[in-house]
């Protein structure tokens, strides 16, 4: 059986509050076995900040959506480039599964919350070891349905 390929998104040049929980998820993903095809995501030197252009982000951006198999997204705290890739990736029918910080979650998009497509899947979470948890069984189910 093949590895899932999860495209991991998260806020990147606006509030990056959640980088510690973003870091420790990836890890935690990596460890049940999952591969990440966005590690950058969690670098704390951006790679605009490297001199990559906008242009380039996008295309690589666009390749990982097209390979990935699920994108699994922080939606904590507000991103345009997150939006973007849950629709995205919505749109060409691959599953996501978004999860935001119990704290969050008045704050966060009522558009993306609203979404009850049978691709989407919304994770409220209070801790990262439960949410690992519950991402690994939504994986599961997703990989059994879709892949």
């Amino acid at each position: 059986m093949t590895m899932t390929k999860i495209y991991f998104a998260a806020a990147m040049r606006g509030d990056r509050s959640n980088l510690g929980d973003d870091k420790k998820i990836i890890e935690g993903l990596k460890q049940l076995g999952y591969r990440i095809l966005t590690e950058w995501v969690v670098d704390d030197v951006l790679d605009i900040e490297r001199g990559a252009t906008p242009e380039e982000i996008f295309e690589r951006d666009v390749e990982m959506l097209d390979e990935c198999d699920v994108l699994v997204a922080d939606i904590s705290y507000p991103s345009l480039g997150v939006g973007f890739e849950i629709a995205y990736t919505l749109l060409n029918g691959k599953p996501v599964i978004a999860f935001c910080r119990e704290d969050r979650v008045e704050k966060t998009s009522a558009l993306i919350r609203g979404v009850k497509w049978s691709n989407f899947r919304l994770v409220i979470y209070s801790n990262v070891d439960e949410l690992l948890k519950i991402l690994d069984k939504k994986l599961r189910e997703f990989k059994k349905a879709c892949f």
